[in-house]
């Protein structure tokens, strides 16, 4: 059986190690060819022989592809630094939190301050003698027929540790103001300003982004926000490696996928994978790597199809050829018959014509989707069509889409609550990167799941692990429980960020494992077939 490392999730410390070998192999045939020349003619000067010589050219033609050797120190060690910071400035990597950032800033959507009061000195809502309090606006997001209905109240959906806390709850109450008196909300947002903040405790900060998200809700009616600055890709790269250092979303996300697939294609020959939301590869070239070193050999052919994640944008065709570039290259290092096919058709388009499989390819599908339910229910069509031997599913654990304002709000509001808090004990307090963090990686996503007016699309799709195995089962798959080995290994990764040990794996009969802080799923993966 062919295993994944536990740290085979990070691209760059592969990398390292093949690169360094190849380097060390590539200096010794460089000299000896050096003094074969030197010997012969003393006058005459050294060049790389043809076949290197476009192996150089290849090397930096494409300002994405991989870095030359020579970037990187000679070390029996892993080293994702190095490798990472000489993808910094390619501005094409994006983390598996991020999206394109909307075209506002938070920082610069500041309504006027009030007076700065204490907590008892907030307002609560309006209460009336005969009249019961208002109901939630209707939420056009529901698909009809939805029979998943979502009722909270101000402490029933927040983590355990917080629910009591006086801004969390004020800010529930303003949510529950914004449809039926808004002026009310805005007053009381004013008030609530001043005792949150994007540097102080996790619930400072998880406040300071709410507020201004549902700020801007009550400023816009119909139209998306004004626009304003955004965040750089190198803001984005910068941002993604610290968020990896400090937790281990990506790592488990895919380490554990890969392990799924690894397994239920061990003894193929021909490998197709089909990636339904790529962005730059890394998960992927930590899987080759596992097959090259497969104990069973090398497969004969591996292609990898890409249908881009929608976080790549509208014009996704340069970043899926600096991800093909950088597996191709990858793979040579590998020595691996790898080819990668970009898929540019929109995915409610898409058809089994459009994916070249061969009768003889073991086809393996992995999903992130962030789409309409819409369309992730005719994607899941497509894929059953083409019979893969395993599909597997990475998704946020949070019930965002199929509920209303008011209850999309507590719930955002109680997964927002956990994930700042699991980045406490690895990043201090005053740290700069951790407020680059939050703010690059999380701020947008707050803002579009509750900032936005009714009526305005919104393209993440957050849901829990229950709604999908409804769809999964809809469509025609069956869970599979993940093995022994990839449970154990997931732990292992776990073991790695020893800070905290409230970071646990949730292992469900259903066959889920979800990453879980304080007891809270965060990010669950699943297997099917």
């Amino acid at each position: 059986m062919a295993f994944m490392c536990t740290d085979s999730g990070n691209l760059m410390a592969i990398a390292q190690q093949v690169i360094a070998q190849q380097q060390q192999q590539h200096q010794r045939q460089q000299q000896e060819q050096f003094h074969q020349i030197q010997s012969s003619t003393a006058s005459a000067s050294w060049a790389p022989p043809p076949d290197h010589q476009s192996a150089f050219a290849s090397a930096f033609s494409d300002p994405f592809s991989f870095p030359p050797p020579q970037s990187f120190k000679l070390s029996d060690e892993f080293d994702s630094d190095e490798w990472m910071d000489s993808l910094i400035g390619s501005g094409d990597l994006s983390p598996l939190f991020a999206d394109p950032p909307l075209s506002t800033d938070l920082d610069r959507l500041i309504m006027p301050r009030g007076d700065v009061l204490t907590v008892d000195q907030l307002p609560q809502p309006v209460k009336r003698d005969k009249e019961p309090e208002p109901e939630p606006e209707p939420d056009p997001d529901p698909e009809p027929n939805s029979k998943v209905t979502v009722s909270c109240s101000s402490s029933q959906s927040l983590p355990s540790s917080s629910s009591s806390h006086p801004v969390l709850k004020s800010l529930l109450d303003c949510a529950r103001l914004a449809g039926s008196n808004p002026d009310l909300a805005i007053k009381t947002l004013d008030q609530i300003r001043p005792l949150v903040s994007k540097l102080g405790d996790p619930i400072q900060r998880v406040g300071f982004y709410f507020t201004e998200a549902l700020s801007v809700r009550l400023m816009s009616t119909t139209s998306p926000p004004p626009p304003s600055s955004s965040s750089s890709s190198e803001e984005f790269t910068l941002c993604y490696k610290t968020l990896n250092d400090a937790c281990p979303y990506s790592k488990f996300a895919h380490l554990t996928a890969n392990q799924a697939i690894l397994e239920a294609t061990e003894s193929a020959t021909h490998i197709h994978i089909i990636d339904f939301g790529v962005m730059q590869g890394i998960q992927w070239a930590a899987f080759l790597q596992a097959l090259a070193t497969r104990p069973g050999g090398k497969p004969t052919r591996v292609c990898i199809s890409g249908i881009p994640s929608p976080s790549l944008g509208s014009s996704p065709i340069r970043s899926l050829s600096a991800t093909g570039n950088r597996l191709r290259e990858f793979a040579e290092l590998l020595e691996l018959n790898f080819e990668f096919i970009p898929i540019l058709t929109p995915v409610d388009q898409l058809t089994v014509s459009d994916f070249r499989v061969d009768v003889d390819e073991c086809i393996a599908v992995n999903f992130m989707l962030d789409d309409s339910m819409e369309r992730v229910q005719y994607v899941l069509r497509v894929a059953k069509s083409l019979n893969p031997e395993v599909v597997t599913l990475g998704e946020y654990e949070a019930n965002l889409n199929r509920v209303g304002f008011v209850n999309r709000f507590a719930n955002a509001l109680s997964y927002y609550c956990s994930v700042f808090e699991s980045i406490e004990p690895a990043m201090a307090r005053d740290s700069l990167e951790r407020v680059e963090v939050e703010r690059v990686l999380f701020g947008n996503r707050i803002l579009r799941a509750v900032g936005l007016a009714e009526g305005i699309e919104r393209t993440d799709r957050m849901e829990e692990s229950g709604e999908w195995m409804a769809q999964m089962e809809k469509s025609g798959f069956k869970s599979v429980q993940f093995s022994n080995y990839a449970i154990s290994q997931a732990k292992v990764l776990l073991w790695n960020y020893d800070y905290s040990a409230k970071y646990s794996l949730v292992d469900s009969t259903s066959g889920f494992l979800s990453l879980a802080w304080d007891g809270k799923k965060l990010l669950t993966v699943s297997s099917w077939r």
